[in-house]
């Protein structure tokens, strides 16, 4: 294992051990993960590489068991910071299929930042929150990690990075449930959270 890929299995654990310190749904319906040779045969239609950060999160879990399967309507597979929740690798392929037909394209451009609404094949949604959706650019994956972008309901500068990596992202929230910015409250049966006393360091990059 590279040096990468542990600091990323460090911080895959470092957040299941913050889900399970705040008594979240999450930390007890965490699905067994695939494994590797599955993982390879369902990303090799997609014509896109599997990025190691991808391939350590969907076969350390892939997704939640649902309390409702075939639906998304429970806090079990919600992560705490900024309401998003995790897509196993079967849900976030439906939602790349729904995003490629409403949006995609025949052709792209060379560059996002002429980006004028579609939707690239190599773009694979991690997270979900009602009509949002963080995605990983497959195509832009280096040593680093695989760069991780914003489809908000009102889409935006999509074509701009949040992060670099799908690990820093994940070190965010698992720093965020550690300083009790975000919290799970029993008695609520939701998250809480101090979103106004987030660091602005944190805000965009955290995609709060």
């Amino acid at each position: 294992m590279s040096e990468t890929q542990g600091r990323t299995a460090d911080i895959l654990e470092a957040l299941e051990a913050r889900w399970r310190e705040h008594g979240a749904p999450i930390a007890g319906r965490l699905a067994p993960g695939l494994a590797e040779d599955e993982l390879a045969a369902r990303f090799r239609p997609l014509g896109s590489a599997l990025p190691d950060e991808l391939r350590l999160w969907w076969g350390r879990h892939d997704g939640v068991r649902r309390f409702q399967p075939g639906t998304r309507l429970g806090t079990e597979s919600q992560v705490g910071p900024g309401g998003w929740e995790l897509l196993s690798l079967d849900e976030a392929l439906s939602e790349r299929a729904l995003m490629l037909k409403l949006c995609g394209r025949p052709h792209y451009p060379a560059d996002d930042r002429d980006w004028d609404g579609y939707w690239r094949p190599s773009w694979m949604p991690l997270f979900a929150f009602d009509a949002n959706l963080v995605f990983a650019n497959l195509d832009g994956a280096t040593d680093v990690g695989v760069p991780l972008h914003l489809w908000a309901a009102q889409p935006e500068d999509v074509g701009v990075a949040h992060t670099a990596s799908l690990t820093d992202l994940l070190a965010i929230w698992e720093r965020l449930l550690g300083e009790r910015y975000y919290w799970w409250s029993a008695d609520e049966g939701r998250w809480e959270d101090r979103r106004p006393e987030v660091p602005m360091s944190l805000i965009h990059a955290g995609l709060l």
